[in-house]
Parts: structure tokens; C-alpha cells; sequence
């Protein structure tokens, strides 16, 4: 019998178990441009470049048609463009005057983000396409909460907001890799409620947790989360599997919470975020 295998793209689908004459056959479709992880036995996912034997079939020459093709490339722009905006103001990025009203902040953002919408993408949009403008959506998105926090603030005359800071140690994970499985650990001060909120897409309320890191995991990656709150005894613990990756960090889907554990959350989130 002849060996199987189980591909993830980007969003975590798994695909699988398949032989690798299938694989060949849906790769010179144009149907696998996104695997980004697999496995041999459905649990433990690696890097493609793990397994030479899939790695060659899934870089062989396909015959693109003229959509995908055009894809391809509106995915490779808005890498460049995301790179590319890393070390620019946010003014910079919305090209605003320096006075801007908070009704130009605004305008100049929903033209820019309209077009990165993911629910404004065709069903037939690849996954590189579409994890591509969720990131930039993102982006945008932590760039004018930026931009809505200075004119919350008690001066209105302050000079437009600078580049997005970088990550906090004390909220930044801390990640370790013990046998295939990857251990995060974060500790929370008062107030943050960031892992919780920050992924616009996914949050608590669907047992999702955003971890700010500068390494990007493979999707499906299993991990084990332990988070501490400051000013509280209990610990959240939890296992789970990169979902997605995103600018600045993953999402992590938990997989075993509790409702004492969602109960933590809960009140962590509500008082972090009443005023």
C-alpha cells in the first residue's frame, strides 16, 4: 500500500490522507498552492521542506491559468507593499496633512483598507490571495486604532501618531520548542486584554488566542499556552494549533477550555476594557 499524507495550507484545513499520485495530480491542477505543513500520520505536521518527496512534487512547473496567475502576482504586491510599510508613519501610509481632522483620518483609511476587505473577496480567491489581505487589512486596521486613541485624548493638537511600537517584553510570548510541540508562555499586566482582542477576525469568544511574536509557525503546529494575569492566582493552561499567521504574530485555536477557564477570560477581557 502505498504511503499517504495530510496537507495544511495557511488557514489550518487539513487535507488528507491522499497518496501522492493524487497529490501530483491536484498539484498540476493548480489546486495546492498553499500547503504549507504535513504529516505522515494526520497529528504531527511539519515544514514541506521536511519531506523531499512531496517538496519535489509540489514545486514541479504547473500550467497556471490567466485568473490564478493574476493572483499569484496581486499576492506577491501586497507582500512587498505590507514590507514595505513596516518603518513608515502612519501618515506616511494614509498620505494625510499633518493637522488631518479625525473625519479625514477616517476617509483616508476606508479608501485605502476598502479593497483588502475579506469578506469583499470572490469565492474563487486562492488562500495565499486571501490570508494576504487579511494581513493587510489587519495592519490598517492597528494602524488607525492608533490613530483613534490620539484623538481620544484629552489634546487634539498632538502631532500625527508614529509608527506602530514594538512589541512590549511584558506582553511579548515566550515561546520554547520541545518535541515537536511548541510552548508558549505570556504574561498579562493589568489592563491587557491584547491576546484576547487584537485579531480582528478571531478572539475569545471563539476560543481563539493572538500571540505577538516574531516567529511565524507553520498552521497546525500544536502548542501548549500557559497565561498568567496579573494580580490573579489562577493560571489559564491550555493545548492547541496555529491556526493563522499574521503580521507580528499567530492566532492560536485552544482546544480543551473549560468554562471555568472561559469564565477567567471573560472577566479579564471586561475588565480590561471597561472605562
Amino acid at each position: 500500500m502505498s504511503e499517504e499524507y495530510w496537507l495544511a495550507d495557511s488557514e489550518a484545513r487539513v487535507l488528507g490522507p491522499i497518496g501522492l499520485e493524487v497529490i501530483h495530480t491536484l498539484h498540476a491542477r493548480g489546486k495546492l498552492l498553499d500547503v504549507r505543513a504535513v504529516s505522515r500520520d494526520g497529528r504531527k505536521f511539519v515544514p514541506l521542506r521536511e519531506m523531499p518527496e512531496l517538496q519535489a512534487v509540489l514545486s514541479a512547473p504547473i500550467s497556471l491559468t490567466d485568473g490564478q496567475r493574476a493572483q499569484q502576482e496581486a499576492t506577491r504586491q501586497i507582500r512587498e507593499w505590507l514590507a514595505s510599510i513596516q518603518k513608515r508613519t502612519t501618515q506616511e501610509i494614509f498620505k494625510v496633512p499633518q493637522l488631518a481632522s479625525r473625519d479625514a483620518w477616517r476617509a483616508a483609511f476606508f479608501a485605502l483598507v476598502h479593497r483588502y476587505v475579506p469578506s469583499r473577496l470572490p469565492a474563487d480567491t486562492t488562500a495565499e490571495l486571501r490570508l494576504a489581505c487579511e494581513d493587510a487589512f489587519l495592519a490598517l486596521s492597528e494602524r488607525m486604532v492608533e490613530v483613534e486613541r490620539q484623538f481620544r485624548s484629552p489634546s487634539t493638537s498632538l502631532p500625527p501618531p508614529p509608527p506602530m511600537p514594538t512589541i512590549e517584553p511584558a506582553t511579548a510570548a515566550r515561546l520554547a520548542h520541545r518535541n515537536g510541540v511548541v510552548q508558549i508562555g505570556l504574561s498579562l499586566k493589568r489592563g491587557d486584554a491584547r491576546p484576547f482582542t487584537q485579531d480582528l477576525e478571531h478572539s475569545w469568544q471563539t476560543d481563539c488566542l493572538y500571540v505577538a511574536s516574531s516567529e511565524r509557525l507553520v498552521p497546525s503546529t500544536p502548542v501548549e499556552v500557559a497565561v498568567s494575569f496579573e494580580g490573579h492566582v489562577t493560571q489559564l493552561h491550555a493545548s492547541g494549533r496555529v491556526m493563522a499567521t499574521r503580521v507580528g504574530g499567530f492566532t492560536v485555536r485552544l482546544l480543551n477550555l473549560g468554562e471555568d477557564q472561559r469564565a477567567l477570560i471573560r472577566t479579564w477581557v471586561a475588565r480590561s476594557t471597561t472605562k
